[in-house]
Order: C-alpha cells, then sequence, then structure tokens
C-alpha cells in the first residue's frame, strides 16, 4: 500500500464533525480591549509575514460591500453559524445549524462586515428544515429562514442568485464567506468577514474520501492533497459562490483543511425545487 493510500484509510477511518462554531465565544464589552490589541497584533502580523495573515483557513479579510448576501446567525449572544439571503424575505443556511431551534431564539445579523456590531439585527418568523434532513446522514442539509419583516435592498444588503434546478457546479474556485475559526485548532473565530477561494473536487474523487456518505446532493471543495484551503468551524450555513450565483452551502468535513478531507457542501441545484416550494424562490 502506497503513501497516499494509507493517510486515506486513516483520514476515512476519523469522525466527521459538522462546522459549528466553538462555544464560550461571546461578545461582551468585557473583552473590547484585549480585541482591540488583538487586531492590532494581527495587522501587525500581517502586515509583517502575509503569509500568515487571519484567514477562514487560506483566505482573507473581506467586507459586506463585496459579500452583501452573507448573514451571521446569533443564538443566546453567540455568533453560531453563517447564512445566506436570497430574497427579502428569506435566508438559507444549513440544517445542522438550526435543527430544533426556535425562531425566536435565532437573530441574524445582516448589512455587516463585523459579526458582531454594525449592520442591522433582523428576527425569524420560521424556521424550515428539509425533512429527509440526515436520512442518510449529513444528507439534505439545507434550511429556510422567513424574515419576520421584508429586508430593505441596498448596497450592504443584497439577495444572491441560486443556480437553475440541476445545474452542475463548475468545477473552478468558489467564494466561500463566513466568521469561521482561521486555524484547524483555534478556539477563537474573527470578528471581520473572511473569504476564501476554494477549487471544486470532482465527485468520484471526493468519494474516495467520504464513500457513501457522498451523495448526489452534495459536492466538495478544496485542495484534496495538500489541505490548506477550507471553511471551518462557524462558517456552516454559508454560502459557496461562482460569478454571483450561490452553488453550495457549507455542511461539514473531517477537520479543517486537512490533506484528503475536503469540505463537503449541500448542492443548491440539486435541492433547487425543494427552495422554491418553501420560498417561492
Amino acid at each position: 500500500m502506497n503513501w497516499t493510500a494509507a493517510l486515506l484509510l486513516l483520514f476515512v477511518a476519523s469522525v466527521v464533525d459538522l462546522q459549528e462554531a466553538v462555544e464560550g465565544d461571546c461578545c461582551s464589552d468585557a473583552q473590547n480591549t484585549d480585541d482591540v490589541q488583538e487586531d492590532q497584533g494581527l495587522l501587525e502580523l500581517e502586515a509583517a509575514c502575509p503569509e500568515l495573515s487571519g484567514q477562514i483557513i487560506g483566505g482573507r479579510p473581506s467586507s459586506v460591500s463585496r459579500h452583501p448576501y452573507q448573514v451571521s446567525m446569533v443564538l443566546n449572544g453567540n455568533s453560531f453559524c453563517g447564512g445566506f439571503i436570497i430574497s427579502r424575505d428569506y435566508v438559507l443556511t444549513a440544517a445542522h445549524c438550526v435543527q430544533n431551534t426556535a425562531p425566536s431564539a435565532i437573530r441574524l445579523r445582516v448589512g455587516s462586515t463585523r459579526r458582531d456590531s454594525g449592520g442591522r439585527i433582523v428576527w425569524v418568523s420560521n424556521v424550515t428544515v428539509h425533512p429527509q434532513y440526515g436520512n442518510p446522514q449529513f444528507d439534505n442539509d439545507i434550511a429556510v429562514l422567513r424574515l419576520a419583516q421584508p429586508l430593505p435592498v441596498n448596497a450592504a444588503i443584497r439577495p444572491i442568485r441560486l443556480p437553475q434546478r440541476g445545474q452542475a457546479v463548475p468545477l473552478v474556485r468558489l467564494t466561500v464567506t463566513g466568521w469561521g475559526l482561521t486555524a484547524p485548532r483555534g478556539r477563537r473565530i474573527p470578528r471581520i468577514m473572511m473569504e476564501a477561494q476554494v477549487p471544486v473536487v470532482p465527485h468520484w474523487l471526493c468519494r474516495l474520501s467520504y464513500g457513501d456518505a457522498l451523495t448526489g446532493n452534495m459536492f466538495c471543495g478544496g485542495h484534496f492533497l495538500i489541505g490548506g484551503v477550507s471553511s471551518c468551524q462557524g462558517d456552516s450555513g454559508g454560502p459557496a459562490v461562482f460569478r454571483g450565483t450561490a452553488f453550495g452551502i457549507v455542511s461539514f468535513a473531517r477537520g479543517c483543511a486537512l490533506p484528503l478531507s475536503p469540505t463537503v457542501f449541500t448542492n443548491t441545484a440539486a435541492l433547487r425545487d425543494w427552495i422554491t416550494d418553501n420560498t417561492g424562490v
């Protein structure tokens, strides 16, 4: 057995972890001084060593002006997942982010580069999780959030286009955005939106890592052999975008940016009929 096959078997034997945010990261005013010092230290580090800059793993700082559809989800004062605007009334996210969560417990921050300030907070009136989520495991990882009030549309708040039903995911680099961990073993998530360019992995190749767990409602992205670019905990529910179209929703992975363990995305084109039936979009 060659080294590639051995590594593949080792990773396949690992447990798959959903990419949720680490608990305990809060946004209290008591942390503001530390946060300013931390942000300043990050800027100094980036100036000296750009290759070590803070990231969605392998990415760079971004802004809501570049991605006005991006949403930060807040539960009990903590950012825990992402989502994206598909109309004035609806946001898409991952089912595992909101399953068994009351709409009244969820707040969405829209129109802000920061996950803990700016923009506006909006309320959710209804949560619809795909009825076949988790059957089989991790499949149909998609949910619709109906907003309590229609969103305004402006430069910082704008819906993103969805692919047509059954449209193929192009074998290109998709843009993934969010506020997830910036290091595989990190303990705090960034306050500034990050983005990364993630190459799509052919379905047949990704099956070498995930086997039958990879269904037709999923696709993979990342540097398959070497890792190094990925979404991570806290990015779940966020979009994977190419030329203004959201082809995917961040779903799960084995670790973050590991070799032979690309991120798995929910394929929005494969579930397009369900989205339309539940949103009219």
